[in-house]
């Protein structure tokens, strides 16, 4: 088991709405004087996410992406469980690979979109920064 002790915050989306969200780009850094290998580091996602008031078949997906060419194309490295009904439930996800970059996003669905909300934190075993490039 791994103590995930370093997290940064990258979708914030708190207040229940009925719109879609990519996230901002964030790219990751490692840290000068971390003290886990690169072989020994360990990367997961904390996906808060919940769903009310939606109608005909609503529903929320939130999806982790990674890039490893500077954004220019994105590959989905994780993917929360999808909200069929009212309620949510956080989750915590384990990354197989992360690249340079990393960003989340949120996608509704159904007849009539539900207001839903989202949080997505990145966690680490090691140390590590995510710099907003607010794209």
């Amino acid at each position: 088991m791994s103590y995930l002790r370093h997290t940064v915050k990258i979708l914030d989306d708190p207040t229940p709405n009925n719109g879609d969200l990519v996230g901002n780009v964030f790219t990751v850094i490692p840290s000068d004087i971390d003290d886990v290998s690169d072989a020994d580091q360990k990367w997961h996602v904390f996906i808060n996410a919940t769903q009310a008031n939606g109608a005909t078949s609503p529903t929320t997906d939130v999806v982790i992406e990674t890039s490893f060419d500077g954004g220019a194309s994105w590959a989905e490295v994780a993917k929360a469980t999808q909200l069929t009904a009212d309620g949510g439930l956080p989750e915590v996800t384990e990354l197989k690979v992360l690249g340079p970059r990393i960003r989340a996003s949120k996608k509704l669905g159904g007849g009539t979109k539900p207001d839903s909300t989202a949080v997505v934190l990145l966690a680490s075993n090691g140390l590590f920064k995510a710099a907003d490039t607010g794209a």
